[in-house]
């Protein structure tokens, strides 16, 4: 902060304005020889710094009004310049725009103009091809019309074709039904006359076996003997299975019984929904039901042997009494 100034040395604002264009220390000089030269040494040193301090301060103020003016004109310039820019911008806005404008009218007028263009370019196309494609189709109309009819023509044919294969066939058919049926009638013939003359023939071989019992039966009455007769014999056959017969039973049980070692019998008696005994009980009823058996002797045979077994006890051969016996079972067996 300056130092204070005595009331005494204040100066009157018009010297101030006087010595204001001057320099610092010839204002000094002006004030110092206007006082008394009784002033000491330090006052003047004291003024000197005051009038510097006051001579820095109207300096620093004279160049803050410079800077002040100085910005202020810049600043109007700038307003002025951003003001003008602003409106240049403008300007240059609508007559870019008037530009614009008249570019899309005349590229729409264009774009309007070749459409209109395309549009008869397409619709002359477009009748080209219809004109084109209605040909075509009439045209594969009729070919198809003609093919129809050659089809139909050939079908017709194939059908006249067919009829006449079918009755061919029908024909044959016929023939050899009737072929068939003529040979069916004459096997039919032959096999009557087969049977009838089988039957003849057993007929006469009936009557042959008649009289040869007959006269067998007839000699063991005149003249009996130990052997037995043709008849007795013939009566104690029984009708026993063929060798092939028995090979395809023993086959059929070798069969089943590698099938019953195999299986699982707890199983499938669980599958059954039967006790394992139980199902063990009917596979041996099945297995007893199908297997063949031995010709077995029947109560008669068993008759004739004990007669003839117990016939020399009660005589001898050349007694009557054994005669008339042997000869009395003998009928007996025929009977």
């Amino acid at each position: 902060s300056s130092p204070s100034i005595p009331p005494g040395a204040a100066e009157s604002p018009r010297r101030v304005e006087q010595n204001r264009g001057r320099p610092p220390f010839a204002a000094l000089r002006g004030r110092l020889g206007a006082m008394p030269e009784e002033i000491s040494r330090e006052e003047l040193k004291r003024l000197k710094r005051q009038a510097a301090i006051r001579a820095k301060e109207e300096e620093f103020e004279k160049k803050r009004k410079a800077d002040e003016e100085r910005k202020r004109r810049q600043l109007e310039e700038l307003k002025i310049e951003y003001e003008n820019q602003e409106k240049r911008k403008v300007e240059e806005r609508l007559k870019f725009l008037e530009k614009q404008a008249a570019a899309r009218a005349a590229k729409k007028a264009k774009n309007e103009k070749l459409n209109q263009k395309r549009e008869d370019k397409i619709c002359k196309k477009q009748q080209a091809w219809l004109n084109r494609a209605n040909q075509e189709i009439a045209d594969i109309v009729a070919e198809q019309e003609a093919e129809d009819a050659r089809l139909e023509e050939a079908r017709e044919v194939a059908r006249e074709q067919k009829r006449e294969r079918e009755q061919a066939i029908r024909d044959e058919k016929q023939a050899v039904k009737d072929a068939h049926e003529e040979a069916e009638m004459k096997r039919i013939e032959a096999n009557e006359n087969r049977e009838a003359q089988r039957h003849l023939r057993g007929i006469y071989e009936v009557d042959k076996l008649k009289t040869e019992a007959t006269e067998e039966l007839e000699s063991f009455i005149l003249n009996p003997y130990p052997v037995p007769l043709k008849q007795v014999l013939a009566g104690r056959m029984r009708p026993v299975p063929t060798v092939t017969e028995l090979l395809a039973a023993y086959k059929d049980q070798k069969e089943e019984l590698q099938e019953l070692m195999d299986q699982d019998i707890p199983t499938r008696a669980m599958l059954r929904n039967q006790s394992l005994f139980q199902y063990v009980r009917d596979i041996q009823l099945k297995a007893e039901a199908v297997r063949i058996q031995p010709p077995q002797p029947q109560m008669v045979d068993l008759g004739r042997s004990r007669n003839r077994g117990s016939s020399p006890r009660k005589g001898s051969p050349s007694s009557p009494k054994g005669n008339k016996f042997r000869g009395t079972g003998g009928m007996r067996t025929t009977r």
